[in-house]
């Protein structure tokens, strides 16, 4: 979420592709794109909520068939917070109610919805990475670029999402009964 947006030492890290154009690289991310040369980031552009790729200055020549995919972009990003939305809410159901199995079952569809939501962003993180690698590298030989750690970042979410909704699935299953009130005594 917060990967590319500022030149700070852990945040220009963590992108979804990168481009390497000879000596000067391009990293681009959810809110921006960093630039630079060798290994050093020199410069990150400002943060704009669902960054289209194609603006990123120095590439727009390689990667300009990509201008038509803005609303891609858009939809990521939307898609992304939705995601990020509904993890939390499963999170406070869960710790709110102190494990009970009504917000449990609730709680496994919050987390099951987000994980369907966060594969779809992991898909299309993964189409655009690989388009506009591919896209860069057919139009300059010189031109190389792989994927980011971001990237690898939402495919571990989403399979923790999954797993998650798994075990709230088996709380509810296999979890304890209700305590009548007699046995309360």
């Amino acid at each position: 979420m917060i990967g590319n947006t500022y030149n700070r030492a852990f945040l220009h890290s963590l992108y979804f592709a990168k481009l390497n154009l000879g000596n000067q690289f391009a990293t681009f991310g959810l809110w921006s794109y960093c630039s630079g040369s060798g290994s050093t980031v020199s410069s990150c552009s400002n943060p704009v909520p669902a960054f289209d790729w194609s603006q990123a200055g120095g590439v727009r020549n390689i990667i300009g068939d990509m201008q038509n995919l803005d609303r891609v972009f858009l939809a990521n990003f939307i898609l992304y917070w939705i995601a990020l939305g509904l993890t939390l809410i499963a999170l406070i159901t869960t710790v709110m109610s102190h494990f009970k199995r009504r917000a449990d079952f609730c709680a496994a569809i919050a987390t099951f919805l987000a994980f369907v939501v966060m594969l779809a962003v992991f898909v299309i993180v993964l189409v655009i990475s690989i388009k506009g690698i591919n896209m860069a590298k057919g139009t300059d030989s010189d031109v190389s670029g792989h994927l980011g750690p971001s990237t690898w970042m939402t495919l571990g979410a989403f399979v923790a999402l999954l797993l998650s909704s798994v075990s709230y699935c088996f709380a509810c299953i296999f979890g304890p009964g209700r305590i009548r009130s007699e046995e309360k005594a």
